[in-house]
């Protein structure tokens, strides 16, 4: 019990001696960092998870677009097409206008549409490149304004995070199809 409590006061001492050379460490009278636009952030963000589906797009073989694990689930480029295209709904809601290319109806389109890997490749890229267009061009005041989705208004801001927490889903699970044919995604690789 002794060598317990001993033990207990040399990691509080040590708390405590860290914590002073840490402050000390500071620059003293220094302001504190200010934080950047939501607007900013928010584009930060969707950048963040959208190049990083753009860079699987480019890099993942077209001989194997149309793998896929089990029967009952989409195909890579199935994926990144379903991906896509709920982000160009998204971005619609958004923006209140037909913005990006013709894909059909609904979230799904066919692969038909998107025969080749190079039409993949530009239909993710698309939708990076009009979402971040948008998010610049809409600014924190974008964020806070309210648009239809399906039979809800919601704010624009909640639209964005949806479509960035949606495109994160599908980046891991394209990283497992990446693992199932022994590759390495783009981001393990850094």
């Amino acid at each position: 019990m002794k060598r317990f409590s001993l033990a207990l006061v040399a990691v509080a001492l040590l708390t405590v001696l860290a914590t002073g050379l840490y402050a000390q460490s500071q620059p003293q009278g220094q302001a504190p960092l200010t934080a950047r636009s939501r607007a900013d952030e928010m584009l930060d963000r969707w950048n963040y998870i959208g190049n990083k589906l753009v860079a699987m797009a480019q890099d993942f073989p077209e001989d194997k677009y149309d793998y896929k694990l089990q029967k009952d689930e989409r195909t890579f480029a199935q994926n990144l097409l379903h991906a896509t295209a709920l982000d160009f709904l998204l971005i619609r809601a958004v923006a209140g206008s037909n913005i990006g290319p013709d894909f059909g109806e609904g979230d799904n389109p066919s692969r038909d549409a998107f025969k080749t890997k190079a039409d993949v490749v530009k239909f993710v890229q698309e939708a990076v490149v009009d979402g971040a267009d948008l998010i610049r061009q809409q600014v924190d005041a974008g964020l806070d304004k309210t648009s239809k989705l399906g039979k809800k208004l919601r704010h624009n801001s909640d639209i964005w995070m949806f479509a960035i927490e949606h495109s994160a889903e599908h980046y891991g699970q394209l990283v497992v199809y990446y693992r199932a044919n022994n590759m390495v995604p783009p981001d393990s690789r850094r």
